[in-house]
């Protein structure tokens, strides 16, 4: 890279940096933030959690590893309301067991885009989930892409954020038009070079990734969800 071409990177992150900066969250905004970082800590440790979307949402979740799966695949172009949703009608429902139809159905019921094609990446992938060993380093995103048919570097990441597992960037399109970055079909290296960007913004200000995340979330949607 030229000096000049990195010059301006330079200050394009530093123009980023300011404006988180600049964005001084109500306090119950980082309560939430901090409570769903316990959240995603408590889910992949356990294997369950109870989320708490309050005062954003009415709504609690008992969630399992395996339907953090499915919630994390069935946003996948589509919103995170449809997805929490969706993942609301499977509490009590085993996965292992259920039809295609009826992932199908409540894909549909909760707005869930692409509804029948998901529910078969649902199905094959919590089946697939159970036979993997998961690395504790960055290599399961990896190993995820490549082994479950449904999860990009967005939804992998996304999955494991979720689960406490390594600080990834879940690059979706509010977290890219933060970044500034116009492209949102993005290949696994500038994937890698915009989460990069994100990690070191997250350094300068002392947060992680994920802090980050929220924090941004927040800042484009008013609220702190998952």
């Amino acid at each position: 890279m030229l000096r000049k071409e990195k010059e301006c990177s330079s200050k394009t992150s530093e123009s980023i940096k300011c404006r988180v900066c600049r964005y001084e969250p109500p306090e119950f905004v980082l309560d939430a933030i901090k409570q769903r970082i316990r959240e995603f800590e408590k889910l992949g440790k356990d294997g369950y959690v109870r989320f708490k979307f309050e005062p954003f949402l009415e709504l609690e979740i008992d969630a399992t590893i395996e339907t953090e799966l499915a919630f994390c695949i069935s946003t996948a172009n589509s919103s995170a309301r449809a997805g929490l949703k969706f993942q609301k009608m499977l509490e009590g429902k085993d996965l292992f067991v259920m039809s295609l139809e009826d992932l199908e159905d409540l894909l549909k019921k909760s707005g869930v885009r692409f509804y029948r094609k998901k529910a078969l990446y649902i199905r094959n992938a919590v089946r697939k989930f159970q036979t993997l060993s998961i690395p504790e380093d960055e290599s399961a995103r990896d190993l995820l892409v490549k082994e479950i048919n449904g999860l990009g570097y967005k939804e992998a990441s996304h999955f494991l954020r979720n689960t406490g597992k390594g600080d990834f960037a879940i690059l979706d399109r509010h977290i890219l038009d933060w970044l500034e970055i116009k492209q949102r079909s993005l290949s696994r290296k500038k994937y890698i070079e915009a989460e990069q960007k994100m990690k070191e913004i997250a350094k300068r200000i002392g947060k992680s990734v994920a802090e980050l995340d929220l924090l941004i979330w927040s800042m484009k949607t008013g609220m702190v969800l998952k």
